[in-house]
């Protein structure tokens, strides 16, 4: 038996002069979906939701990184002698 290795296909790219951003969802500054139905513009509430989604999921990092940096201000303020002039 012979192991052949497999051969990769060579992926042929064709400059057919389109840009690159595929902008055909859009006609006359109306977003469409892919069924071609004209989408609603986002509402305020749809934005808020959105926007507290995305800090929701970064809250637990910023905690973290904010006592990661409180634990070595401390640690630092401690070993350079910061406390003296309050106790003595």
């Amino acid at each position: 038996m012979s192991d052949k290795k497999k051969k990769k296909e060579k992926v042929k790219y064709v400059d057919d002069g389109r840009s690159l951003a595929d902008m055909s969802a859009f006609r006359n500054g109306q977003k469409t979906d892919d069924k071609g139905f004209v989408r609603p513009p986002s509402t305020a509430k749809d934005k808020w939701n959105t926007y507290w989604a995305a800090v929701r999921s970064m809250l637990v990092p910023m905690f973290i990184t904010l006592g990661v940096i409180t634990a070595i201000f401390f640690i630092a303020f401690i070993v350079l002698g910061g406390f003296q002039e309050y106790f003595g």
